[in-house]
């Protein structure tokens, strides 16, 4: 960056700094030399304007002279002695300090385009190494794209940038943010420029602040998300060429072809299954990794269908929702079981999303696993199984979010114990002769002992589901109308093995 501060370092040039401390880190990008009283008018700013100060003789003038400069947004006034004046007037220099313009001496021996020289060479010097810089910021951006996806692209470009980069899917809600969340007043501005024009290539939001960039990511007429970039400053060629090439690698991985996007699908489906079977290596923790948030934590969500044909519809319908939100399709089914990782940082209101979804397939229950690292992915999908044979059709519940009794280790491992003992008889009966005892009677205790809502729920008649429940009662020697009974019953059925 070639500011004020690095021009008088220069020893070579002599140049003596006589006011406006305060703006030396103004940036340069040129250096002009004017005789003019209304330079002012010529320029645009981020200039260094040299004279000799021929009209300036005028103390009167000096003030408006250089607040009109300022205005403009020139960076610095060099002032050559020994033509109009022998050295900086105290008035001239007490101007400046009160504006926070730099105005800097420049003796004699110094020719201006010796400083015009330097300031040229500096800036080409400085592109030159951002270019360097872009050339290896490029290839890295598309080894992230390969190995880490759209987040590992949104924190390589806003480390090669040094601005803060959010990347938004088709609905603006946020897929990443780099190197930190975007402040939720810059998000809203960047929402505001595409609510105007969605459709828009590119759009530029400045303040005296900062400088909003803001360009789609799409393919034909289809566009796939958004990308902003947020920073104090305007983005320079290169870094527009930076940006240019993540979209270019973000929209390319959404528009890979369909038997590429199964691929990894399956992959996905693969690693979730083998890591829930126990073994974390290191390419299944890799490949879920994907799915983590930045603190390398994921959760998972189980959707729980009447049928296995429901969860067959359904894991399509959320491998599509997950794929529009740029989320790493990572699903699992297990029977009439749908397993899904989130990011560890997602709120319930995700899942509670997907599970809108599903319905839409068929009737689902939802459970939520707490946060856990990657490799403990299991132990979030136990808990998750958990929650969900907690929850009613249409509910998700979120036992450790709502300080459930049963997402406590030591009342489930004592429920869990109880299960194995207490329905031994119900439970090896169901496995002998093939029948549903147990499935039975907790849809008879989740329905509160309402015969027609249990029966209903089993798909069986009332008369059925009662004939069960009093097998039930002979081979486990309790009494089903007793309250205490039935909710000693019911968590057993909730916080054992399934």
């Amino acid at each position: 960056m070639t500011t004020v501060r690095w021009l008088l370092a220069q020893r070579r040039l002599q140049l003596t700094l006589r006011g406006g401390m305060a703006g030396l880190d103004r940036q340069l990008d040129c250096a002009v030399s004017s005789e003019l009283l209304d330079a002012a008018s010529w320029l645009s700013g981020g200039e260094v304007l040299l004279t000799t100060g021929l009209r300036l003789g005028d103390p009167g003038v000096w003030r408006d002279y250089l607040k009109h400069l300022d205005d403009v947004g020139v960076a610095a006034v060099g002032l050559g002695v020994g033509f109009g004046f022998d050295t900086v007037p105290d008035e001239m220099a007490a101007a400046a300090e009160d504006l926070g313009l730099p105005l800097f001496e420049v003796p004699l021996p110094v020719p201006f385009s010796a400083i015009t020289r330097a300031v040229l060479d500096q800036i080409a010097a400085q592109r030159s190494s951002r270019l360097v810089a872009a050339t290896k910021a490029q290839p890295k951006m598309t080894r992230a794209a390969a190995s880490g996806g759209s987040a590992a692209v949104v924190r390589e470009l806003a480390d090669a940038v040094g601005q803060n980069v959010v990347l938004l899917d088709p609905g603006l809600a946020v897929v990443a943010s780099a190197p930190r969340t975007m402040p939720s007043a810059d998000l809203n501005h960047i929402r505001d420029l595409l609510g105007r024009d969605p459709a828009s290539a590119g759009a530029v939001w400045i303040t005296d602040d900062i400088t909003m960039t803001v360009a789609r990511i799409g393919s034909g007429g289809h566009t796939y998300g958004h990308l902003g970039v947020v920073g104090r400053e305007a983005l320079d060629d290169v870094a527009r060429m930076l940006v240019g090439h993540a979209i270019s690698l973000l929209a390319i991985e959404q528009a890979r072809s369909g038997e590429v996007s199964r691929d990894v699908v399956e992959l996905y489906d693969d690693a979730l299954a083998v890591a829930i079977d126990g073994d974390s290596g290191p390419g299944v923790l890799r490949v879920l990794g994907r799915a983590a948030d930045r603190a390398g934590r994921v959760r998972a969500v189980v959707f729980r269908f009447t049928d296995e044909e429901a969860a067959a519809r359904s894991r399509r319908r959320v491998v599509d929702e997950l794929d529009h939100r740029w989320r790493p399709a990572v699903v699992h089914r297990d029977r009439a079981d749908l397993l899904v990782v989130l990011r560890g940082d997602d709120a319930d209101d995700m899942a509670a999303g997907l599970l809108t979804q599903v319905n839409s397939a068929g009737p689902a229950a939802a459970g939520i696993g707490p946060a856990t690292a990657v490799g403990d992915v299991a132990e979030s999908v136990r808990q998750a199984r958990l929650a969900c044979r907690s929850a009613a059709p249409g509910q998700l519940v979120d036992l450790e979010g709502s300080r459930s009794l049963l997402a406590v280790d030591p009342v489930r491992q004592a429920l869990s114990d109880a299960y194995v003992q207490r329905l031994a008889p119900v439970l090896d009966h169901d496995a002998e002769h093939g029948t549903d005892l147990r499935a039975s009677l907790l849809a008879y205790l989740e329905a509160n002992g309402n015969w027609g809502v249990a029966a209903a729920a089993q798909g069986v008649h009332r008369h059925t589901l009662r004939h069960r429940m009093e097998r039930v009662e002979d081979m486990l020697d309790v009494d089903l109308d007793d309250a205490r009974t039935r909710a000693e019953l019911l968590l057993m059925l909730l916080g054992g093995t399934a």
